[in-house]
């Protein structure tokens, strides 16, 4: 009879989770191009790890856009936006122009909505403010229901002439300094630690990637492939765990390549996809969890990668 009872028990849980479905992942990003750089791909990571997810993911772009201009934008309702969207089922991004950033908010039940600063700034706190409290203010009064989320973007490469004097660990540290500042002083409750795992990235092989060298296209973009896929498995892995799923970044076997890009119509592509051994996926997988387990400190590789 237990044995009867247990079978019935678990039967039971089965037919539960058939009849809750499939989970829905609704995200909004509202950022610039370092957003693009983040989460093109992550709505195909987490339909590859976490198999039968249904994903709603937009990103509410301008190039160079800070936190200031969104708030002056939210005051002024201007249509200034590009609208980059997709829906699990379609196969790519879409995108439309001339969207204001009042209409991209209302376009989805969103279930979290991640924040980030403009590049240049983003090393200064005193810039995130008041900009940042406002825009929290009137999100969480139209979305009550979502989760705030903060993008912690990458450093820019050594030889880039806005880094100024700083150098690539320097400027890590700031803008690290100030997404800790983020998360304490305000309703942000999730961190996506995508700096830190590029800057991990720059202590193995991987920093030999990109036309500029130090995994980035043109001295702050990163090169299309596995620069983009580090940050977005930090991203799949943070966004997951808030949906109370657990997710192991080295499990992916995703490879970008210029024809998987171009059939998904990834936003704003940085050059194309360079090739990359398996060895050098597995570091980038390696990259995005040692950021997820120390997203505040770096993990500097001694023999650069090589074992």
């Amino acid at each position: 009879m237990k044995r009867i009872h247990i079978i019935l028990m678990l039967l039971l849980v089965a037919q539960t989770a058939l009849a809750a479905g499939p989970v829905r992942v609704r995200v909004l990003s509202i950022g610039n191009s370092f957003s693009r750089d983040a989460f093109s791909y992550v709505p195909f990571l987490i339909e590859e790890l976490v198999p039968g997810t249904e994903v709603d993911f937009g990103i509410l772009y301008i190039g160079g856009c800070t936190l200031e201009r969104h708030h002056k934008n939210l005051d002024s309702g201007e249509p200034a936006y590009e609208f980059d969207f997709y829906r699990t089922g379609q196969g790519h991004w879409t995108m439309e122009r001339e969207v204001s950033l009042q209409q991209g908010v209302g376009r989805e039940p969103w279930d979290i909505i991640i924040l980030q600063q403009q590049s240049a700034a983003s090393r200064y706190y005193e810039t995130y403010q008041p900009h940042l409290d406002i825009l929290l203010d009137y999100l969480r009064s139209t979305c009550p229901q979502a989760t705030f989320a903060w993008l912690m973007t990458q450093a820019y490469g050594t030889g880039y002439k806005p880094l100024g004097d700083m150098t690539m660990d320097e400027m890590w540290a700031r803008v690290n300094e100030a997404s800790q500042r983020a998360l304490e002083e305000t309703s942000i409750q999730l961190m996506i630690p995508a700096g830190t795992g590029i800057q991990n990235a720059r202590y193995t092989v991987l920093d030999r990637l990109g036309k500029a060298g130090h995994l980035v296209n043109d001295g702050f973009h990163l090169q299309e492939g596995i620069p983009p896929l580090i940050e977005g498995l930090t991203a799949t892995a943070v966004l997951m765990k808030h949906y109370g799923t657990e997710v192991d970044v080295e499990k992916s076997r995703l490879k970008i390549t210029p024809e998987w890009r171009k059939e998904r119509q990834t936003p704003q592509p940085n050059g194309e996809p360079e090739e990359a051994s398996d060895e050098e996926y597995r570091l980038a997988r390696r990259s995005a969890r040692w950021a997820l387990e120390k997203p505040w400190q770096l993990t500097v590789v001694e023999d650069f990668g090589k074992n």
